[in-house]
């Protein structure tokens, strides 16, 4: 069931993470997805986290087998079933780069950038941001990261990621269609989001992973079966208290934080967009940074104004 511990060195984006594990799920899953990100182990190299993820102790390793994350030696996380350890590990990452990475105004959002523009898509849970993000990195779009926005509060540019996408339930089967096999980790049942699946991401994400990007577009989406897409401008004082709510550290930047997040909407447009084909939903994308660029209104925008909630009501 366990294999020899192996040592890991992850290069993703700005973080070197090493990884310590004997459980061979994560061993293969470091090895296939991680493929392009991997620095030589018998190198010197400055590691920013230290994580190991082990199996269970004692009679969990066996009955009802466990895994475990470890950071710096201590573990912020209660055990998960051993057949999610790989979903663990980037749960994991994600809560260290929230926890630590001050030097960014970190917001729960997917980002990506094409042709030298970057996007940031924030959506409830739920609403098809995973899935839009997915589609896109399809489309050619650069991978920055379908979780974490990363933005450096003195030139306001997106650094990236390139991890692997995580999608869940419904949303992995869409995926197949315009994915190849190989790029699919192993499904992982029963967790906590039920069904879970993750993407490897293209190899050229992986290599320009170091590219910053500016923010050209903030997007609001919410998939919705009745709705072919629908597109509305956003008020900034409204974009911004989204920014706002969907950040990890924005209290404790505080000051630093608020004149990030004031810029960055202040130079950027932002839509909100319901929609039921991720086609129509990428050209209204691509639309809304046409708009912004030609400083007119050349979208197709619904001439029904409508209100909306970005939130799942309580």
């Amino acid at each position: 069931m366990f294999s020899s511990t192996k040592w890991y060195y992850l290069k993703s984006g700005p973080f070197i993470t090493e990884v310590r594990t004997s459980i061979p799920s994560v061993q293969r899953y470091l090895q296939t997805h991680y493929q392009g990100a991997l620095l030589d182990a018998s190198d010197s190299h400055f590691v920013d986290f230290n994580v190991s993820i082990m199996p269970g102790v004692l009679g969990r390793r066996w009955i009802k087998p466990q895994a475990r994350f470890y950071f710096n030696g201590g573990e912020p996380f209660k055990p998960l079933p051993l057949n999610q350890a790989p979903a663990m590990l980037e749960w994991g990452m994600n809560w260290l780069i929230t926890n630590h990475a001050h030097q960014y105004l970190i917001i729960h959002a997917a980002t990506l950038e094409k042709n030298g523009k970057g996007i940031m898509i924030s959506a409830p849970s739920g609403a098809g941001k995973s899935t839009l993000c997915a589609y896109l990195v399809s489309q050619g779009w650069r991978l920055l990261s379908d979780e974490l926005a990363l933005i450096c509060p003195e030139t306001r540019q997106l650094h990236g990621l390139a991890r692997p996408i995580n999608l869940k339930n419904v949303a992995i089967d869409l995926a197949r269609d315009f994915f190849p096999s190989t790029s699919f980790s192993e499904e992982i049942a029963d967790t906590t989001k039920g069904k879970v699946c993750l993407i490897k991401p293209p190899a050229s994400s992986v290599v320009n992973a170091h590219i910053t990007a500016p923010i050209s577009l903030i997007v609001f989406v919410r998939y919705s079966a009745n709705e072919q897409c629908y597109v509305e401008e956003v008020e900034k004082c409204e974009a911004l208290m989204e920014l706002i709510s969907n950040s990890f550290n924005f209290g404790l930047l505080n000051r630093v934080g608020f004149a990030c997040a004031k810029q960055v909407v202040q130079d950027t447009d932002a839509i909100y967009i319901e929609y039921n084909q991720l086609a129509d939903c990428e050209a209204a994308i691509r639309d809304g940074i046409d708009e912004k660029n030609n400083g007119g209104k050349t979208g197709r925008y619904s001439s029904k104004p409508r209100s909306f909630a970005f939130h799942e009501p309580s």
